[in-house]
């Protein structure tokens, strides 16, 4: 593992007077695969949001290899090497898959320094090479989740956020995504993933964070993470995972 890629450093976010989470400190090595957990509320996705430039921290700051992006617009970030798959997929319905990747280097591929593929490899990587002249509203949702995945491909990215691509998913299909993170990860992209299912955590991730009741628990890999009690506890209340 080099030098962080990407770190979050005393971060505090709330809204509407309610801290959500404090002085929440990660750092991200480049080629890691970093899983985050918690329980629901407990700060992920608005982790992703202010690390993506949606939201930004009412202190704390996001470096972004040594540089300072809090307050840099989305499509900044988007463009400095910064990819995002989000949980309820939103790629344009009435655009192939090919298009919707073509769109996606046209406005942020060009700059990014990341792993540069061409379409075919993103298509053949994402399995959608037999569909990709078909409308993507009649695609299914396995199919579009991988659309929302080319679309970050083509934007050349150095990491990528996925925030729960394994929902609404089958077992064989989340096996299947699971193939596909670590190919991305083969292609030397650093990856962050927020998951719920355990399977998922521990197959892909070397290293787990775990956020609770506003705070960050425990990090480690994921072995060392499952045995936590203060997880155990988080989770299940002293029962085992």
């Amino acid at each position: 593992m080099n030098e962080p890629i990407l770190e979050m450093k005393h971060l505090t976010m709330g809204f509407g007077g309610l801290e959500l989470f404090s002085d929440i400190n990660i750092s991200v090595k480049k080629g890691e695969v970093l899983g985050i957990i918690g329980t629901n509320g407990s700060g992920k996705t608005t982790l992703f949001n202010i690390i993506c430039g949606i939201y930004r921290a009412l202190s704390g700051s996001v470096l972004y290899k040594g540089m300072n992006i809090s307050g840099v617009a989305p499509h900044k970030i988007a463009k400095m090497g910064i990819g995002r798959c989000f949980q309820m997929v939103a790629p344009f319905e009435s655009m192939t898959p090919l298009e919707n990747i073509k769109v996606a280097r046209a406005n942020a591929g060009r700059s990014g320094k990341g792993v540069k593929l061409s379409f075919d490899e993103i298509l053949s990587l994402t399995h959608l090479d037999a569909v990709k002249d078909i409308t993507t509203n009649n695609l299914s949702l396995p199919d579009k989740k991988n659309v929302e995945i080319a679309r970050a491909l083509a934007c050349n990215p150095e990491i990528i956020l996925f925030d729960e691509v394994s929902c609404g998913l089958s077992g064989e299909e989340i096996r299947e995504r699971m193939k596909l993170m670590k190919k991305l990860a083969d292609q030397g992209i650093t990856i962050i993933v927020i998951e719920h299912i355990m399977m998922f955590i521990k197959e892909i991730c070397d290293r787990v964070v775990v956020l609770h009741a506003g705070e960050l628990i425990a990090q480690g890999t994921p072995a060392e993470v499952i045995a936590d009690p203060k997880v155990i506890d988080a989770y299940l209340g002293g029962g085992k995972i």
